[in-house]
């Protein structure tokens, strides 16, 4: 009885560790993903603001 309570417990902790792990990856794969998408948006700025002329110029 005692080695069945003991296992039950074992397995209930162990899902509910896997579950953690699952939402920390998902959490890891999101914030790459917005940091990447963060980058994009940056460097297409700067390729704008490299065309178009913003009228800071010295004469």
């Amino acid at each position: 009885m005692k080695n069945n309570l003991l296992l039950s417990l074992l397995v209930i902790s162990i899902s509910i560790l896997n579950g953690c792990a699952v939402v920390s990856a998902v959490d890891a794969t999101v914030s790459t993903a917005i940091d990447v998408a963060g980058l994009g948006v940056k460097g297409t700025v700067a390729v704008v603001g490299a065309v178009i002329p913003d009228g800071d110029e010295d004469e």
